[in-house]
Formats: structure tokens, sequence, C-alpha cells
């Protein structure tokens, strides 16, 4: 097997300007900074205590706190909830291509991962995932909207997903959730066979204290507790998303400023002229210029990092986006290129 490898290393925030990886334009607010910096100096040689973090996030995923886990990342979700639920020569069915964490866990439990791929317009294939699932399917998985085309799932195909395989588990990842505005949690008390995935490293703009949930079935959760250790997540993490939780000004005005005036603004700018794009419910856009190498070399020329992506969608590059002023720069750089 392969391992997830994404290109990270001499990713500089002082030097380039980070489309690549989908993070938020901004970080938190200074006075959660300095909270974390008063913290560390008086509790970072004890062991975490949690407090009321889950009974925040009850209130912001509008779900008991007993149908709640905590995780590092929502990698960390992944790993345990396919752990828990596979046995080796078992199979995932998914749409490809999506997340790459789901292909890393499965093959380390000597899994595959199987399902259609997206078709050239990006549409779901909901037929086709149906048609898919055989008596080896143990999980199936939807990532909506899907990272990396962007593609949103409607909860009409989810909840018939859900009726017509009751006895297989439903892996809903809704990680770009707060771009969207898409979710399924409403749908959690009808179907027992539901699990949906969330982080906090996307819209919340914590992905470096590493904290997603799992939100299921009481007793799903407690079976994933067998799994995950009992200090697992780090307490700066829960610190600062207990703040974000408590003042969602700061992170629900870049979401709407990103969602309502960057993306219009790069949609109309590719429209205009004439470059390949796809629609897309998240903070990203996957581009399709007529040379992607060419192209993504002269951005990264310029101090701009976009990601390349891998077969078979290898003739594409998916961009984040960013502030107004920063989509500018952006803009003005590929107006070069294509004037070249």
């Amino acid at each position: 097997m392969s391992f997830y490898n994404p290109p990270i290393e001499n990713r500089n925030p002082e030097e380039h300007l980070l489309m690549d990886f989908n993070e938020s334009p901004l970080p938190p607010p200074p006075k959660l900074i300095a909270k974390i910096a008063a913290f560390l100096n008086k509790h970072i040689h004890y062991y975490p205590i949690y407090g009321d973090l889950l009974e925040r996030l009850g209130e912001y995923a509008k779900v008991p706190t007993e149908n709640l886990l905590l995780t590092n990342g929502s990698d960390q979700a992944i790993d345990v909830i396919l752990r828990c639920l596979l046995e080796s020569s078992e199979e995932v069915a998914m749409v490809q291509p999506g997340f790459a964490m789901f292909q890393q866990v499965a093959g380390t439990l000597g899994c595959q991962v199987v399902g259609p791929q997206f078709p050239e317009d990006f549409d779901f294939p909901h037929e086709e995932l149906k048609e898919s699932v055989n008596r080896r399917t143990r999980l199936i998985v939807v990532i909506n909207p899907n990272n990396p085309t962007g593609t949103s799932v409607s909860v009409e195909q989810i909840e018939d997903l859900l009726k017509t395989f009751p006895d297989i588990p439903i892996l809903v990842d809704e990680a770009y959730y707060e771009f969207s505005g898409q979710t399924c949690v409403s749908l959690l008390s009808s179907y027992p066979n539901l699990i949906i995935i969330r982080t906090f490293s996307k819209a919340l703009a914590l992905p470096s204290l590493r904290l997603g949930y799992v939100i299921a079935q009481p007793d799903f959760i407690l079976q994933l507790l067998k799994i995950r250790g009992p200090y697992d997540v780090n307490l700066v993490a829960v610190l600062a998303a207990r703040e974000q939780l408590n003042h969602p000004g700061h992170w629900q005005k870049v979401v709407r400023h990103l969602m309502d005036e960057s993306k219009p603004a790069l949609e109309k700018y590719f429209g205009e002229r004439q470059v390949k794009y796809y629609s897309s419910t998240a903070n990203f856009l996957l581009v399709e210029p007529q040379n992607v190498a060419e192209v993504s070399e002269f951005l990264k020329e310029n101090k701009i990092l976009v990601r390349t992506m891998n077969p078979p969608i290898a003739h594409t590059f998916r961009m984040s986006l960013r502030m107004m002023p920063e989509m500018q720069h952006f803009m003005e750089v590929y107006s070069r290129y294509l004037n070249t």
C-alpha cells in the first residue's frame, strides 16, 4: 500500500499565498491566541480535562452529548470508525476520487475502497454508488461536499442510501458543513446506521490543533470509545474550540466573505476568460486549465500555491478561496499567465 503524503513541506505563509489546503485565510482572533498562551503557562504539565465542551458542541450540532465523540482531527474519526467496522478483505463503497484518508486507513486493515468514478461533470453518481454495494460492503462513505470535486449530495439522496441499506453504516463526511450549510443531522433520529464526521480545521480555523468529532447513535459512540484513547485530544484544541463556538462572529464573518464575495468574484473572473471550473459549495474550486502543469508552475513562481490533482483528475488543480484582496492578487497573476 502507499501512504497519504500531502505536499505540505516548504509551505511558508510568509512567502507564499497558500491556496492549496483549503485553510481559513485568517487566524482566530487575537484574544483566543492570548488565552492559549496564558493557558499554556499554567496547565501544559497536566493531563487533559475536557469540561463542558461536549455540552457546548451538542448545542452547536443540535444533538445530545451522548451522540458525540471528540477526535484528534477528522482523520482520527475516520481511523476509529473504520477500525471499529471493518475486517480484512471487506470493502468500503465510495464515489472516487475522494478524501485520501479513507483509502489509507482501509489499506491498513487489508480492505479496499471501491465504487464508481465521478462522471466528467462531477455530478454525484447516486445510482452507480448503490449498484457498487455488494456482499463484502461493510461501510458506505459520502463526502458532502466532496473533496476534491466540490460535489454536493442532497439530503434526499443520503436518506435513500440509509433506507436502501439499513444494515450497512453510512458515513457522511461534513468537513465543509459550515460553508455549504448542508447537513443530514436531522436524519440521525430515524436512521441508526447514520454516522457523521466534522472538523474544526476548515471554517473554524484550527487545523494545527487537530480537532474533529463524530455524531452517531450513543451505542456506536460507546464502541468507538473502546478504540480512541482517553487523552487523544489535546487540551489546547479543546480550549480553542470552546472559544470559537462561544464567539462565532469572527469565523462566521470570514465564511460569509468567502462564499458571498470571494467565490462569486472568482467564478465571474474564470467565466469571462473561458477558464473551465466546476461549481462548489465549499471554500474551494476545482479548475481545469488548458495546461495544468504550466499554470501551477507559473503560479508557484509568483509565490501562489495551488493543489494539483492526481489521476483520474490530473488535468485539474484545486484552489482555496481567500479574502478579496488576495483573490484580486491571484486574478492579476493569472491574467499575466493568460497573456503570455
